[in-house]
């Protein structure tokens, strides 16, 4: 498992090349779960200002 940094356009370029399982909003953060088809399971975080982390799952 793998923790990066990202950039809003990074998350928003992995969400259009993969598919959106599921989003839950909190007051301070987003965290969305992708399919990537080469990358695999990922979970976004994003903040207020659109940049997070992404977590690279193991299958």
């Amino acid at each position: 498992m793998r923790i990066i940094d990202t950039e809003a356009q990074v998350i928003a370029d992995l969400k259009d090349e993969g598919r959106v399982v599921a989003e839950k909003q909190y007051p301070s953060f987003k965290v969305t779960t992708v399919r990537h088809p080469t990358l695999g399971k990922l979970v976004l975080l994003e903040g207020p200002d659109g940049t997070g982390a992404m977590v690279e799952t193991e299958e």
